[in-house]
């Protein structure tokens, strides 16, 4: 598959999937329950699309750490406890996803997408801890656990790291969200690196998507849009189901 496989109708499908996607990223997360089966309405098999929506997660990721590192959200150090076994979980997941039989992936991708579109309907707010409620021992299985599920697929990993960030640590939204995106945009370069080398990154049709998903970042920080918000996460429900449906083979 190359870069002139792609009409122009798949294009801007990259592009506004990728803009949708940032901005429910901002609201509350899943926006890579969008952006894959976009990547797999492309021709994409779905290995390809798990590993190639990579690019875009980092791109947007980046963005969103690097302005609350500027604004002095969080401090490197306070991620590093949870960034160190995110990342050897990460690796893991990436190995395992990167070896599968692709028909064994689209089973487990269809039946994860469709699990995990619950979250899209999840407030950050509603998992948000206002103090410890776990033991911070955990951190360490916990935070393994998320980045083989991140290394993996990546699909809904934000609201895990939330949840686990909120639990044991008791940081407010703001960090936790903060932390979220730079453990996120780490863990993702390193899993990139695994399906790049399997040859697995179609990095035009990535770049494409980050495009789109930065600027819907952008957009969703700066003004803070929250009007519409449940519609577009119909449009995602949507998008899953006809994705998952695909990958069990029920059409072509």
């Amino acid at each position: 598959m190359s870069v002139l496989d792609l009409d122009i109708v798949q294009v801007i499908v990259l592009l506004v999937s990728g803009v949708i996607a940032g901005f429910i990223n901002t609201l509350a997360g899943g926006g890579s329950l969008l952006t894959i089966p976009a990547l797999i309405f492309t021709g994409m098999p779905s290995n390809i699309a798990n590993a190639t929506n990579r690019v875009s997660v980092i791109m947007q990721s980046a963005v969103g750490a690097a302005r609350f590192k500027q604004k002095r959200v969080f401090e490197l150090r306070e991620a590093a406890q949870m960034l160190l076994p995110s990342l050897a979980g990460a690796i893991a997941g990436a190995f395992i996803a990167a070896e599968l039989d692709e028909r064994v992936f689209d089973v487990v991708l269809g039946v994860v997408l469709v699990l995990m579109l619950f979250t899209v309907f999840v407030k950050p707010s509603q998992i948000s801890a206002s103090g410890k409620s776990l033991p911070v021992w955990l951190t360490i299985p916990v935070f393994f656990l998320v980045g083989i599920y991140g290394g993996f697929i990546q699909a809904g990993v934000g609201f895990l790291l939330i949840t686990g960030i909120s639990l044991i640590f008791g940081h407010d939204l703001v960090k936790t969200n903060a932390l979220k995106l730079m453990i996120v945009a780490i863990f993702s370069i390193v899993a990139l690196a695994i399906f790049a080398m399997y040859g697995q990154v179609l990095w035009f049709h990535g770049m494409l998507l980050g495009v789109g998903s930065m600027t819907g970042a952008l957009i969703g920080v700066r003004f803070a849009v929250k009007r519409g918000a449940g519609a577009v996460r119909w449009v995602v429900v949507a998008a899953v189901l006809l994705s998952a449906l695909k990958l069990f083979g029920v059409f072509g």
